[in-house]
C-alpha cells in the first residue's frame, strides 16, 4: 500500500432507521435537514430522509479503498433492509458491536472483522503525520472504559454509546479517551479521520508537556493514584 493512499475513519451510533434519534437529538435532526414538524407529521418520511442523508454522507466521505471502524449501534431496521443498506456503503468495515446491533446477526460477511473490543495500531510508515518515534495505538469499544488494555503504555481509548453526553467528563478528566459517535463533539455529525483523532489526543498530551502518549498516561495515572 502506498503511503497514505488509504484513509482510516472512525464512527459510531448512526442509528439508521431509528425515529428516536431524531426526537432525542435535535442537532442530528437539523444536520439532516429535518424539521420537528416534518417528524411529527410523517415519521416514516422523516426517517427515510435521515437515512438517505446519512448514506449519502457516508459514501461522499469514505472511499472504497478506505477502512472504517464502526463502534456499534448501526441500524434499527430489520435484517433484510439492514443488508440492503450495507450493500450501498463504501469502505472496508470493521464492526465493534453495540447494544443495538441485532439486525446485523448473520451479516458478518459485510465486515472485515466483528468484535466486542478491537485494538488498532498506526505508524509513520503508513501515515506521515504520526510521530516516527511512536506507534499510535487505539483501543475501541462501544462503551467508554475507565481503564483499558495497555493504557500504561500509551494506548488511547475511543468509544461510542454516549451521543456526546460524556464529552465534558472526558475533557475535564483529560483522559486519552473520546467519543467518536455521530452526535459527539469531535464528530459533529460526520466521520472522524485518523489524523483528526490523532491530533485530538496530541493536543491533550502536548498541553501537559509530555512527549509521548505513554509518558502522558503514566503522568495521568500517577495523578489519579492508579497502579496497574
Amino acid at each position: 500500500m502506498e503511503k497514505e493512499r488509504q484513509k482510516i475513519w472512525f464512527t459510531s451510533d448512526s442509528h439508521i432507521s431509528h425515529a428516536g434519534i431524531l426526537y432525542f437529538h435535535p442537532k442530528r435532526r437539523e444536520a439532516a435537514g429535518i424539521t420537528l414538524e416534518e417528524l411529527q407529521e410523517d415519521k416514516a418520511l422523516a426517517i427515510a430522509k435521515h437515512d438517505e442523508w446519512l448514506i449519502n454522507l457516508w459514501n461522499s466521505t469514505v472511499k472504497r479503498e478506505d477502512t472504517i471502524y464502526f463502534l456499534g449501534d448501526f441500524c434499527f431496521a430489520n435484517k433484510v433492509n439492514t443488508e440492503k443498506i450495507l450493500q450501498k456503503l463504501k469502505g472496508k468495515k470493521h464492526l465493534i458491536l453495540g447494544n443495538h446491533d441485532k439486525s446485523l446477526n448473520g451479516l458478518e460477511r459485510y465486515f472485515e472483522s466483528v468484535s466486542q473490543i478491537k485494538e488498532a495500531k498506526f505508524t509513520n510508515n503508513q501515515f506521515h503525520f504520526i510521530d516516527p518515534n511512536e506507534t499510535f495505538c487505539v483501543e475501541m469499544c462501544h462503551y467508554p472504559l475507565l481503564t483499558w488494555n495497555r493504557r500504561p503504555h500509551g494506548t488511547c481509548m475511543v468509544h461510542g454509546h454516549c451521543h456526546g453526553a460524556l464529552d465534558e467528563i472526558n475533557r475535564v478528566t483529560k483522559e486519552l479517551r473520546v467519543d467518536v459517535g455521530f452526535d459527539g463533539t469531535l464528530a459533529n455529525h460526520s466521520f472522524i479521520e485518523l489524523e483528526t483523532l490523532y491530533n485530538y489526543f496530541c493536543e491533550i498530551r502536548d498541553a501537559a508537556g509530555c512527549k509521548t502518549f505513554q509518558e502522558y498516561n503514566e503522568y495521568l495515572m500517577e495523578q489519579q493514584k492508579i497502579r496497574m
